[in-house]
């Protein structure tokens, strides 16, 4: 993939590059004005709350001789106080979201019918329970980007999914995740992911909730750290035991942000990318955006998710 081998083949030229910057120098020039309204807004809307809270506080102070009323009062401002300071700054991030869906189908036009959202589940979210490459109960998305490269139809999202909730809410992945269409159909379905640890083996099989499709990829050192699921073995193993096992053993040394899964079934593929970073970010708020530092380096690791994706698509 030449995407791989020189991720600047993929820069902006010079005429783009200085559209581009019209965007950015448009941002940049209103970004001081809509945060200092920001604050002002901020140190005045919660100055009045912190004074209400305060005065509902001493109100129900001496009425309250157990604590029930003033604990759960207390909890509400508490919540009331994070989703206020979330809202008085949401100028400021709906100022850089409008520069994004600017930015993003320019930064990235070597990408046919490029569409970009914020914020939105995509469908294929739930084929990944259906598949059981994860289990979550809910998700927090960012961006999302669809397209075509390179006769490859994708989607894909930076993602948090997230199993359980309050106290018990844990994040069981975060990072990217790819929805592209196979070179080739499989016929069923094929899974490749991580192996769980012994406990949660012996948890699965004490309780009778292991799979039973797995089967051996024939290279001993993968099936150690690996497991591997079909419903159509006979078509699963000259896959499992040739390009799949090659591909997990050339992501393991080239991606280094946590443990990789993939899923082939019938014309659809899916791709696990876990990763702590934001692929996409642009800089902090309180800070302007500049083309080589902030945006060149996003140009970079799309053109380098690509490269995977398509290494991918091409096991079967």
């Amino acid at each position: 993939m030449n995407s791989l081998k020189d991720p600047e083949s993929y820069m902006p030229d010079a005429a783009a590059v200085a559209e581009i910057n019209v965007h950015i120098d448009a941002y940049n020039g209103q970004r001081p004005t809509i945060y200092q309204r920001c604050v002002i807004f901020a140190y005045i809307a919660m100055t009045i709350y912190c004074g209400v809270a305060v005065a509902l506080l001493i109100a129900i102070y001496d009425e309250d001789t157990k604590g029930k009323v003033f604990g759960a009062l207390g909890g509400f401002i508490i919540a009331g106080g994070y989703y206020l300071w979330k809202y008085v700054w949401k100028p400021l991030r709906d100022h850089q979201l409008s520069l994004r869906y600017r930015l993003f189908p320019q930064i990235f036009a070597f990408i046919d019918k490029i569409q970009y959202s914020h914020a939105y589940q995509p469908s294929f979210l739930d084929d990944l329970q259906r598949l059981k490459l994860v289990a979550f109960t809910s998700s927090e998305n960012d961006d999302l980007i669809k397209g075509q490269h390179e006769s490859m139809d994708f989607e894909l999202v930076g993602t948090k999914l997230i199993q359980g909730s309050g106290k018990h809410k844990e994040t069981v992945f975060s990072g990217i995740i790819f929805h592209f269409r196979l070179a080739q159909e499989f016929p069923g379905m094929l899974v490749a992911a991580k192996r769980g640890s012994w406990w949660q083996r012996t948890m699965q099989e004490f309780w009778r909730t292991a799979r039973y499709d797995e089967m051996s990829s024939g290279n001993r050192q993968l099936d150690e750290t690996h497991e591997f699921h079909s419903d159509n073995f006979d078509a699963a193993r000259p896959v499992i035991a040739g390009p799949l096992t090659s591909v997990l053993t050339w992501l393991g040394n080239e991606w280094h942000g946590g443990d990789v899964r993939i899923a082939l079934w019938h014309h659809d593929g899916y791709l696990m990318l876990p990763s702590d970073r934001d692929y996409f970010q642009l800089p902090d708020l309180t800070q302007d955006v500049h083309f080589d530092w902030d945006v060149k380096p996003i140009v970079k690791e799309m053109a380098t998710l690509l490269a995977v994706a398509h290494v991918v698509r091409q096991v079967n």
